[in-house]
């Protein structure tokens, strides 16, 4: 599902990007969840001189409204990891991407038939959110808190509709072995990858955070190297390299760091603050 595009606005000061995405969990927001007034007023600032700015976050849709409550200056919201594009403003949908009934269940069974301990949850495009009774990944407690889930004793068997993610958790065993053990295997029109959390994540092939900003950039005629963005987990890596510029905090991973062009001081730092004044006062 798409919408038409907006009229292109006004480039911004020469020395800007055209559009800045910013992940939430570990880089916009401090590990309580809290965003600053500095980095709140360095987004205001940074979307009066004309940039668009763009959330690009794991979180549901829901999830991710309590930040642009505190940030209302920021225009969309790629959640899911790509699954779903939001206009912030009018807070409507403007594209998402499903599997087909038949990819979700295969790719399901596969995991559970490769990962004999896993547990999991999945994201319905409807907006509800399922979880196996011991599916219990550790997770934001500003995210948790305010997420209305339906525990299940079995999530295939409960799908009744068009799935968005899946949510692919075995305890004790690292994200990325996850990724690389059922990568292999999974259907035709599906994919694994880090979620962001400590668990891994099935989508549609295709689906990424760079893919859903690529359709904001389609709005507005803005090439990715025209592109700022800033994150710090594993699901950021693809949106860093794809990016004009990347830059990853302080606090993240070796691979997120070797991804990026920049790197920021951590998100108890207010580390998306400092990169963007410095751009803004660069800026022409």
């Amino acid at each position: 599902m798409t919408t038409p595009p907006r009229s292109t606005l006004a480039r911004p000061r020469a020395g800007l990007p055209r559009l800045a995405a910013f992940d939430i969990d570990g880089t916009l927001i401090t590990r309580q969840g809290a965003l600053s007034e500095r980095t709140a007023a360095a987004l205001e600032s940074l979307a009066d001189a004309g940039v668009v700015t763009a959330l690009a976050t794991g979180r549901p849709w829901p999830q991710t409204e309590s930040v642009l409550r505190r940030a209302p200056v920021l225009s969309y919201a790629v959640c899911l990891n790509g699954a779903v594009v939001m206009d912030a403003v009018a807070g409507e949908r403007i594209a998402d991407r499903s599997m087909t009934h038949f990819e979700a269940i295969e790719a399901a069974e596969m995991a559970r038939k490769l990962l004999p301990d896993v547990s999991l949850g999945l994201d319905m495009a409807d907006g509800r959110h399922l979880w196996e009774h011991r599916f219990a990944p550790e997770m934001p407690t500003d995210l948790i808190a305010d997420l209305s889930v339906l525990h299940v004793d079995d999530a295939v068997a409960a799908v009744d509709g068009a799935v968005l993610t899946w949510l692919v958790h075995a305890p004790g065993m690292d994200t990325l072995a996850m990724v690389d053990e059922l990568a292999p295997h999974m259907p035709l029109g599906t994919e694994i990858r880090p979620s962001g959390l400590d668990m891994a994540e099935i989508a549609a092939a295709g689906v990424s955070k760079s893919a859903g900003l690529e359709i904001v950039c389609q709005r507005y005629g803005i090439a990715a190297t025209d592109v700022v963005a800033f994150g710090d987990g594993l699901n950021d890596v693809e949106m860093l390299q794809w990016a004009g510029h990347g830059v990853a905090m302080s606090n993240a991973s070796d691979t997120v760091r070797d991804a990026a062009d920049r790197i920021a001081p951590s998100n108890e730092e207010d580390g998306v603050a400092v990169v963007v004044e410095q751009l803004l006062e660069s800026a022409i």
